[in-house]
Formats: structure tokens, sequence, C-alpha cells
């Protein structure tokens, strides 16, 4: 039986009046709370009461050596204002952070414990960001009662992150989820075979899918950046017949880019993606 999804209410508050700035961010009858700080605000925010609390923190950033890269660091603490302050002297990739705390206080070193390995072990399996972890959280243990509840509070903490702006939990595409009527599918010369489907932020190319290895020459250089890229990163491996096979579900911008990549030539993503019925992306949409 699939579960309800229910309208919510979630408030955003700008601490310091401007987007820039400190924000806290609360959903309606939850005792969680979310506290978002820029880097440079922590030391003026050591009147945050909330911060001497127990609870978990995300540090937000980019990666040196791959500026286009977003970076992550998950950890936990029973007083988040001294390991924020021992992190903005140690850790440089970051420029923000999250705390998520209980405003009722009942959070305790075994359940922030067990809530940091749950969203190291989300945001591993999402491969949406790199994450600066040197070492795997060690999940506490707590009773069955506890779990569920801190099952509970995760949900509502991945809602919030998400409602931030970071999609640091969120699969591209969950494959039980997946809809076949909304899958599109590419078989084109050299090999190239894929099927994919369009998302609220680009178009996602299934897993197993075949890039070809042969380019035309006229082929922009933009695509070839993203080709090279798709190879170094190995998002995509070469199998026996030296095709490119995708090894996991891949985020493109749009499905001009991810056609463009797969066919190893320019590409209109609109007249390229064909669904089951032989209709074309460009024409379903309208």
């Amino acid at each position: 039986m699939s579960r309800k999804i229910h309208a919510k209410k979630i408030t955003l508050f700008l601490l310091d009046g401007i987007p820039e700035g400190r924000q806290t961010c609360e959903l309606s009858n939850w005792t969680g709370k979310a506290l978002r700080l820029p880097k440079i605000m922590i030391k003026e925010s050591s009147d945050r009461k909330e911060l001497f609390n127990p609870g978990v923190y995300l540090l937000f950033g980019k990666n040196i050596e791959q500026p286009d890269k977003e970076m992550v660091y998950i950890g936990e603490s029973e007083v988040i204002f001294d390991r924020l302050k021992q992190h903005a002297s140690t850790k440089d990739f970051w420029n923000e952070a999250v705390v998520i705390f209980s405003k009722d206080e009942n959070l305790n070193k075994a359940h922030i414990k067990y809530l940091e390995y749950r969203m190291y072990e989300l945001a591993k399996k999402s491969k949406r960001y790199i994450i600066e972890n040197s070492q795997e959280p060690t999940r506490s243990s707590i009773s069955e009662a506890d779990k569920a509840e801190m099952e509970e509070f995760l949900e509502n903490i991945q809602l919030l992150i998400n409602t931030m702006g970071y999609k640091v939990f969120t699969e591209l595409i969950e494959e039980i989820k997946v809809s076949k009527i909304n899958n599109y599918y590419i078989k084109a010369a050299r090999g190239a075979e894929a099927k994919g489907q369009p998302t609220q932020e680009g178009f996602v190319v299934f897993k197993d899918s075949i890039m070809t290895s042969e380019t035309v020459p006229s082929m922009p250089s933009w695509v070839e950046n993203i080709r090279e890229k798709l190879i170094s990163e190995e998002i995509v491996i070469k199998d026996a017949n030296d095709n490119f096979i995708f090894i996991s579900n891949h985020l493109f911008n749009s499905p001009s880019s991810a056609a463009a990549a797969i066919m190893g030539r320019s590409a209109n993503g609109l007249k390229e993606w064909k669904n089951k019925d032989g209709i074309f992306l460009g024409e379903s949409e309208i």
C-alpha cells in the first residue's frame, strides 16, 4: 500500500533580514529545527542558545580540485558551536553550515550518532556530493522505539535540507518509482542505445545505457568536454565491444546534452528522445 503524502507547511525565517545571512527552517508540528549559518558568521552566532545543544550538522562547499563538484561533511556534536569553530579553523572547503537540533532538547548522544550515520548513508547512496568525511561514522545502538522515532526525525531532516536547496540526500531516480510511461529511448548509429527520463532538474540517463565510442569530426567541443568528463570520472566504462556503458543513473542539464554525449555528435534532444510509442520528447511535452 502506497503512503499518502500530505501537504506541508515550512517556515523560513531570515534572522539577519537578508537571503545571504542566517536562516531558520521549521516544519509545522515537528520538534526539530534547522539553522543555516554562513561560515563567516559562526563567531557572531555565539548568542544562539540552540548551538550549545546536541545535534547534527552538514558543512557545504566546493571541491578545490574540481570546482564544479559540491562537497559535504556530515557530523554530530553535543555542543555544536564548539565543533563549528573547530571546523572553521581546520577545514577550508566549506562556506556554509546547516545545523539540525531538537527544540525540546530530547536528543541525546546515541540519537545524534544514529542520525549522523544514517545521513552519511543516504548521502553516499545519492551520489550527489563528494563526501569529505575521512571515516565512515559509527552507528550507535538504540532501542527499537528510539530507532522508529529517529527514522521519522530523519525524514523531516531530508525535507528541510531539500527545501533549503541542498539535494544531498535525494537520489536522481528511485528505480522502484520509475514509470515506464515516462521513459524515452535513443537507438542510433555507432551502437548508441539509451533509456532515460526528464526530471525537474534536467534529463536522467539510466544505468546500462550505451554511449558510442565513435564520434563525428564535426562534434562540438562542448560535447567532447562532456564525454571526456563521463569517461574520466568513470560514470561510463568501456565494454568488450568498445562501447561505453553507464554504470549508474546520470543527470544531464538537458535532453540535448544527454543525446549529444550518447551519440557523439550535436543533437536536439527534443527530436532525438522518443517514447515507446515513437513520439518525440518535444511533441509529448506540448
